[in-house]
């Protein structure tokens, strides 16, 4: 037995399905023309939406006149509003200038706390001994921009090493002109 007979076609017929391999493509040509038509028509309808969307949304969006205001809630207002003009024109850096001047390393101020319509300031802090304290407050007198200088309320910590006296002074804020 030999080798079977091997036949070579070097010249080739055409298939007789070669039609539908042409067919496919011209299908697949007019759906793809299909898809990008839609896409436009879509794309058109979205724009005018999204066009009329706004155009709702600003006429949406103006408001009715403003009723008019509560007198009372108005001069609440103007009051607070008052109040805090008043404070602003109290001539902070004198105060603060002179607590500077009269600090003392043997006292701590821990608060001030400035009441702007009576023109009083409250000053709490911690000195090292009574007698620092009230020379403390005899130099606070003797400037021009605190006067009255009262010690309302004292407290020696006698639970620390160094008892410390805890004051709150109370001080009349000259306001010069």
């Amino acid at each position: 037995m030999g080798l079977p007979v091997l036949a070579l076609d070097f010249k080739r017929t055409p298939r007789p399905w070669a039609w539908i391999g042409v067919l496919l493509l011209v299908i697949g040509a007019v759906w793809l023309v299909q898809v990008v038509n839609t896409e436009r028509a879509l794309s058109g309808q979205i724009d005018l939406a999204e066009a009329r969307q706004a155009s709702m949304t600003r006429h949406g969006k103006m408001k009715p006149a403003l009723p008019p205001p509560d007198p009372q809630a108005l001069q609440q207002q103007i009051r607070q509003a008052n109040a805090i003009l008043q404070q602003l024109a109290l001539p902070w850096n004198a105060l603060f200038q002179t607590l500077e001047a009269t600090r003392d390393k043997d006292i701590a101020l821990l608060s001030i706390q400035p009441d702007a319509a009576k023109h009083r300031v409250r000053i709490g802090g911690e000195a090292k001994s009574l007698e620092t304290l009230l020379a403390y407050i005899a130099r606070l007198e003797q400037g021009r921009v605190l006067n009255h200088v009262y010690l309302t309320s004292h407290e020696v910590r006698t639970q620390d090493a160094e008892q410390p006296v805890r004051f709150t002074l109370v001080a009349n804020w000259v306001v010069q002109p």
